[in-house]
């Protein structure tokens, strides 16, 4: 299995007028290619329907998935390979789509300067191996 790893930004456009953020909050596949993030994890499209489904509930963004909220998701949308599929829309990266609504002008300077390059959801995960 070939492992493909991210080394850049999730961020795919900053609307300043807007003060909106978009871009991919969880990446299941690139290229065909199960996709594993920096921590070796691979989140399959079914884990992120559904954990997408419940983090829109409470679409709580924060600072390194730690401390107060800095933000929150307005928009989402689970781009899974079969939804894509359903839909008619051929991507060559599949998983969470989302657009964040930071709380201040400062925070989105974070994300147009690049010192964010990436979501933090305020959820929580459980890991364990399958078989």
């Amino acid at each position: 299995m070939t492992e493909n790893v991210i080394t850049t930004s999730n961020i795919a456009k900053v609307d300043e007028s807007l003060g909106l953020v978009f871009g991919y909050a969880m990446v299941s596949k690139i290229d065909g290619e199960d996709h594993y993030d920096l921590h070796g994890h691979h989140i399959p499209d079914s884990t992120i329907l559904k954990s997408l489904f419940k983090f829109a509930q409470k679409p709580v963004a924060k600072e390194m998935h730690t401390g107060e909220q800095i933000g929150e998701f307005v928009f989402m949308f689970p781009l899974t390979e079969e939804i894509a599929k359903s839909l008619d829309i051929t991507a060559k990266q599949y998983g969470a789509l989302v657009a964040m609504k930071p709380d201040s002008k400062e925070v989105v300077q974070k994300f147009v300067s690049g010192e964010y390059t990436g979501f933090s959801i305020g959820g929580t995960a459980t890991m364990r191996k399958v078989d």
